[in-house]
């Protein structure tokens, strides 16, 4: 095994140089493309090479994205009398954007080192009582919306270690255990629609929205994306229970399983200051400051009085940060040097209807996205449909974004997923079926009730 995973990375290391040698040698000028296009062509393909199979880690890539465009491109640009600045480039990596996700992760680190959503999710819990069905429900509500304001891999993490200690008053082969393992991804990976801030597909979008004048606000994405995290929920907790029919089992939650001692000023401060910043992105018609402006807040709130500290500045998600910047940051090389135009021109979207423009993007984002990073396939498809020239491009972003994050019939379609499975409590099998259904009903959903309700809310 480990000599075929050895020859198979040396055959990918030798497409991707082979791909290098292709740029540089101009054979992709036989499709009439511009030598500038060419070489972010180049681009575009070892980036999608290296983050599908992940040869180097994510962010590395993204690294290598940003030192192709600044000197490659940048260079063939030049050459052909397309002459923009270098910081072009640089300016995805510490955009408006990477500002409201850095906060989002500052608020995440703040509430998990003070225990404050531990807190929250076990006084839920506790209300729920013994019943299997209410249990798992509960879990669901309370995974989703963590997962609106933390990362939903921190919160799939922590959840689950919260119901170690549910599932093990259910016996060996229950139903039900499943169902509580099966539900903190799923619900992880919904939860996340439902703010700018609850998945990197969420926050590229907002990227592009911005970019092209046509970005919600923070209660604006919160009105086009809520109904359809009610919905998934509900039908991902019905396909759940139909799983667990005719068990009766129960589930038995003592007190003593959730004391906890009383919060002291740090968390009643963590608390006003969490309260403050979701009310500023809430409110940013109101104010006119930026949502990443908004995101700074916490920042300096908890930083500043040592409330976190350098260890825990060291442990945010910066690869994420990096490899959203680095999926931006190819997204101007493609649009700058003419590329994405040249996709769209070899594409039949002369005339089409943006309902099929959303089957047909949407469709090729929950593909990808279930056998690779979610935000890599945000990073790879939202420049081609950028590209396209619209009028209205905001349905069709938001419709992609909504599709990498639905994908979720494989342990490896998102981190949620994976922590899931390396509990050892479920299996590949279990989680295909009801992920598939979830995947498909959901993509279903967002084509068939998406544009009409995001057209009611004005996104378009």
């Amino acid at each position: 095994m480990q000599n075929n995973s050895r020859w198979i990375s040396l055959g990918l290391w030798a497409l991707v140089g082979l791909i290098l040698l292709a740029g540089t040698a101009g054979w992709w000028s036989a499709w009439g493309m511009p030598r500038a296009s060419q070489v972010s062509f180049t681009i575009l393909l070892v980036a999608a090479i290296l983050w599908i199979s992940e040869l180097v880690p994510l962010f590395v890539t993204s690294f290598l994205i940003l030192f192709l465009s600044s000197s490659w491109l940048h260079g063939a640009m030049k050459a052909t009398g397309l002459n923009i600045d270098k910081s072009l480039f640089l300016t995805p990596f510490f955009s408006n954007i990477i500002l409201l996700f850095l906060g989002g992760f500052v608020l995440s680190a703040a509430l998990r080192k003070y225990r404050l959503d531990e807190r929250l999710a076990r006084r839920i819990l506790l209300r729920t009582g013994g019943s299997p069905p209410r249990v798992v429900g509960a879990v669901m509500v309370i995974t989703a919306f963590l997962s609106m304001w933390l990362s939903n891999t921190a919160t799939a993490a922590m959840m689950i270690a919260l119901c170690i200690p549910l599932v093990d008053h259910l016996p060996e082969g229950s139903d039900y255990r499943r169902a509580i393992f099966l539900a903190i991804p799923f619900s992880a990976n919904v939860g996340g629609l439902g703010t700018p801030i609850g998945t990197p597909p969420n926050a590229i979008a907002m990227q592009y929205l911005t970019r092209i004048g046509e970005a919600p606000g923070f209660a604006s994405w919160m009105a086009l994306a809520l109904p359809f995290v009610v919905l998934i929920l509900i039908l991902i907790w019905a396909i759940l229970m139909w799983q667990c029919r005719g068990s009766t089992d129960e589930i038995s939650v003592g007190a003593e399983e959730t004391e906890m001692p009383p919060l002291g000023r740090a968390e009643w401060f963590v608390i006003a200051v969490s309260i403050f910043t979701v009310l500023g992105w809430l409110t940013g018609k109101l104010h006119g400051l930026p949502s990443g402006t908004v995101a700074l807040i916490p920042v300096l709130a908890f930083f500043g009085p040592r409330l976190l500290g350098v260890s825990d500045f060291r442990g945010l998600s910066w690869d994420v940060l990096i490899l959203m910047g680095g999926g931006l940051c190819l997204g101007v090389g493609m649009a700058e040097s003419g590329l994405a135009r040249w996709f769209i021109g070899q594409m039949p979207t002369e005339g089409a209807e943006l309902s099929f423009l959303v089957i047909a993007f949407g469709g090729a984002a929950v593909a990808m996205s279930s056998v690779m990073s979610n935000t890599a396939t945000a990073n790879l498809i939202m420049p081609i449909v950028i590209g396209l020239g619209l009028s209205t491009l905001s349905p069709l972003l938001v419709a992609v974004a909504f599709c990498c994050s639905m994908a979720m019939p494989l342990p490896i379609s998102t981190p949620p997923n994976a922590i899931a499975f390396s509990s050892g409590q479920i299996s590949v099998r279990d989680m295909l079926m009801p992920g598939l259904i979830i995947t498909l009903a959901g993509v279903g959903l967002t084509f068939a009730f998406g544009l009409w309700w995001w057209r009611a809310v004005g996104l378009f």
